[in-house]
C-alpha cells in the first residue's frame, strides 16, 4: 500500500485494488447562530460544504463509497437541518442514503456554526483523471466563482451545476477537472499545468476573475484539445469560457 497526496486528494494505492481517493472539507462562521458571521439556512451549510468534498472526489473519475460528517453543533434543530442538506447533495450525485454516516456534538452548548465533511471514493489506477492533458490543451471554466452571499439561493444558475459536473466526469474527451476553491481559478490552472509537466498561459479578456474565490467550488476548470471543444460544449447546458492554455 502507498499513500500520497495530490491537489486536495489522498490517493491510497492498493496492489490488486482499485485506488482509495479521500478527500474533506470545513466550514465555520456560516449557518444560524448567534455568532455566525455570514446568515444562511443551515441546511444550505449542509448542502454546500458536502457539494466541495464529492465533487473533488468525483472529479478524477472516481465512484464515491462514504460521506461522513462530523458536525460541531447539536443534532436538534440545527444538527438535523444540516443533515438534511447533505441529503439532499447525496441524492443529487444519486447515492443511496446508506452512504451517510456522522456524529454532532451533545456534550457542549455552541453559539456557531461549524462541520467537516470526509468523503471516500474509489478508482481504477489506470481510470484515475490527474495528468492526462497535454500541451496545446485548453483550460476551460465552467460556473462563475462565487462565495459566501454571494451565492443565490435556492438556486443559482451562473455556479456549476452538478448535472453538468457529472457530465463532464462522464466524457473521454474531458481530460483533468479541477474544482475551484477559495484559492482561485488562476492557482488550479497553474496546479493542473504542473501536475502535466506544462505551464499555464492565461488569455486576455476572459471576462473572468481567474483569482476570485469559487466558495464551494461554485466553479470548476477542465482541459481538452481545442478540436474536441465544440462537442463538450453541446453536451453541457451552462456556458463555458475558454481561460487559456497549456504550453511547453
Amino acid at each position: 500500500m502507498e499513500i500520497k497526496r495530490c491537489r486536495d486528494l489522498t490517493l491510497i494505492e492498493r496492489a490488486g485494488q482499485p485506488n482509495l481517493v479521500i478527500a474533506c472539507d470545513s466550514c465555520g462562521g456560516i449557518g444560524e447562530k448567534p455568532q455566525d458571521q455570514i446568515k444562511v439556512p443551515a441546511e444550505v451549510v449542509g448542502y454546500f460544504t458536502a457539494r466541495v468534498s464529492l465533487m473533488e472526489v468525483m472529479s478524477v473519475g472516481a465512484r464515491v463509497m462514504t460521506v461522513i460528517n462530523t458536525l460541531s453543533v447539536e443534532r436538534e434543530p440545527t444538527g438535523e437541518k444540516m443533515i438534511k442538506g447533505i441529503q439532499k447533495m447525496i441524492e443529487e450525485v444519486k447515492l443511496p442514503i446508506t452512504a451517510l454516516n456522522g456524529s454532532t456534538e451533545e456534550n457542549v452548548v455552541t453559539c456557531q456554526t461549524a462541520m467537516g465533511i470526509t468523503v471516500i471514493g474509489e478508482v481504477e489506477r489506470e481510470s484515475i483523471k490527474i495528468g492526462c492533458s497535454k500541451p496545446g490543451d485548453l483550460i476551460v471554466a465552467l460556473g462563475t466563482p462565487k462565495v459566501g452571499n454571494e451565492i443565490k439561493l435556492p438556486i443559482d444558475d451562473e455556479i456549476c451545476s452538478i448535472k453538468d459536473f457529472q457530465a463532464l466526469v462522464k466524457m473521454k474527451n474531458v481530460k483533468d477537472i479541477h474544482p475551484i476553491g477559495s484559492k482561485g481559478m488562476y492557482y488550479e490552472a497553474q496546479l493542473l499545468a504542473s501536475l502535466n509537466h506544462c505551464e499555464f498561459k492565461s488569455r486576455e479578456a476572459t471576462g473572468v476573475d481567474l483569482k476570485k474565490s469559487a466558495g464551494p467550488a461554485t466553479a470548476v476548470i477542465f482541459s481538452v484539445s481545442k478540436e474536441q471543444l465544440p462537442t463538450v460544449e453541446s453536451q453541457l447546458q451552462q456556458q463555458v469560457k475558454v481561460i487559456g492554455s497549456l504550453e511547453n
